[in-house]
């Protein structure tokens, strides 16, 4: 028989300005409960964003400007012309490969050691594969370059799943999704610098000595900010606080098994949790696959019209992700407000392929026309990443939502690995760069499709009503349950 995990929060303290009363009962009565939270929450929140932040932005750096990278690194990239802006490819590629193996071993240490722990590993990683791309400024060094990729893409997989957790563990329950939203929103702030600072930076100009210099400041740019990063994770980060945010994050912790098995398997025995692994993995890795290879697609179209596509593809690129903030807030926003998790889910499922569709049919009108209409796309595509992460959260209590929403990045990861080989097979083989954005929104009218198929109730929210039905019924017993609800999707 599995265990339980006893609580090991103190005592509550009985008033704060920033208390969030609740009631707490035993067999007899029921007992007004005060539940706390903590001014270190926001230091927690802020470092976490800017960890995120720095880790989103190696991520795109090279592939934005995969042009210059190609050109600075041809004498040590592999083959033709093909196989060279494959390798370049690789460098985001290599962020969805790494996390898929690498998201259980995170998770363990997670659930063993705590969120301080797991997330120093990731700002450890992330701040050692900055450092050694600093060792990479030479025609010839490419393989250090991706060497230094492929440690701070490990580094990914130790933070990018902790946004709901953190939101649950210091904030009460009234703010976790707006939370979610802000966490999620620190890679997003990151992905697009790494969208725009290199294409600024970094010219596209013949002398490869100026793009070697410029490269060399890039990195020690993020390196600095890496290294920061990591120092403040280790002295001021911390893992939970003294007393629990909300009653809903009190219950969880009393009645969450320790077997870090049994938890995968009671979420992948969950058919409602399993078809919204599919949609969001289909979504999100729509949009990864967007990313990746945003500079070929936009240089397809205007590469020969204009002499300043290599930096108009940045700005668009840092339009989507900005685009993609904003909806992330309002997305957020929204739930906090409605908790109508289902509709929200399926209404921004459905924006997300219209703007997509706007995308596919405008972009070779004029330069410009991207500008607009990737900001759209980024809105409601990036917007969906914690609407979707929540909804996990909410259709799983209460299990560990760092698994829940760790299971949702593999997803991701898979599914964005297999379209941007795909858009990269249609784009760089076949030439046929429509037909790749065409994909791209068959993919996301299938996982509509399927988020429409899910009927799940929310568990979270129904544990943390109980609370006021019981105050309306004080003569009986209340009696929480994980497996029956009275809110739905």
């Amino acid at each position: 028989m599995a265990t339980t995990q006893e609580k090991d929060y103190l005592s509550c303290p009985s008033s704060s300005n920033d208390e969030q009363n609740n009631v707490e009962t035993n067999n007899y009565s029921i007992t007004p409960r005060t539940y706390k939270v903590y001014p270190r929450r926001f230091a927690i929140l802020t470092i976490f964003c800017i960890c995120s932040l720095s880790s989103g932005f190696q991520w795109i750096e090279y592939v934005i400007i995969q042009n210059i990278i190609v050109r600075y690194y041809n004498e040590s990239l592999p083959g033709d012309d093909d196989a060279k802006n494959n390798a370049v490819t690789w460098t985001s590629l290599s962020y969805m490969v790494t996390y898929i193996p690498l998201m259980f071993p995170a998770m363990w240490l997670l659930d063993r050691y705590g969120m301080k722990i797991t997330c120093s590993t990731g700002a450890f990683l992330n701040c050692l594969g900055a450092v050694i791309k600093c060792f990479s400024v030479g025609t010839n060094r490419w393989w250090i370059a991706f060497t230094g990729q492929i440690v701070c893409a490990c580094a990914q997989s130790f933070t990018l799943g902790i946004p709901p957790y953190l939101a649950a563990t210091w904030f009460s329950s009234d703010s976790v999704s707006t939370v979610t939203a802000i966490a999620v929103f620190g890679n997003q702030v990151g992905i697009a610098l790494g969208f725009f600072i290199p294409t600024i930076l970094v010219p596209d100009v013949q002398d490869i000595d100026l793009i070697g210099e410029r490269l060399r400041l890039l990195y020690y740019i993020v390196t600095f900010i890496s290294l920061i990063c990591f120092i403040s994770m280790v002295i001021v980060f911390r893992g939970r606080p003294p007393t629990p945010p909300s009653r809903a994050q009190e219950m969880a912790l009393q009645t969450s098994e320790q077997n870090y098995l049994q938890t995968l398997k009671r979420l992948l025995m969950n058919r409602w949790f399993l078809l919204l692994l599919i949609s969001y993995g289909l979504n999100t890795g729509a949009f990864y696959s967007l990313s990746t290879l945003l500079n070929p697609v936009y240089l397809w179209y205007f590469d020969k019209k204009t002499e300043h596509a290599s930096r108009y593809v940045g700005t668009i690129g840092m339009l989507m992700i900005i685009g993609g903030i904003f909806g992330s807030l309002v997305g957020g926003y929204i739930l906090d407000r409605s908790k109508a998790y289902k509709t929200v889910t399926f209404a921004v499922y459905v924006l997300s392929f219209l703007s997509m569709l706007l995308f596919t049919s405008t972009v070779h009108l004029h330069e410009y026309v991207a500008f607009i209409t990737m900001t759209i796309v980024g809105f409601f595509m990036t917007g969906y990443l914690p609407v979707g992460f929540e909804y996990g959260v909410e259709i799983t209590y209460p299990e560990n939502e760092a698994i829940s929403s760790s299971l949702l990045n593999v997803s991701a990861q898979i599914f964005g690995l297999c379209t941007t080989q795909i858009q990269e097979y249609l784009i760089f083989k076949q030439r046929k760069v429509l037909l790749s954005n065409i994909v791209l929104c068959i993919i996301l009218v299938v996982g509509t499709i399927i988020t429409l198929l899910i009927r799940s109730p929310l568990r979270r929210q129904n544990a943390q009503l109980s609370v006021d039905n019981l105050l309306d019924n004080t003569g009986s017993l209340a009696v929480v349950s994980n497996t029956t609800s009275t809110v739905n999707a």
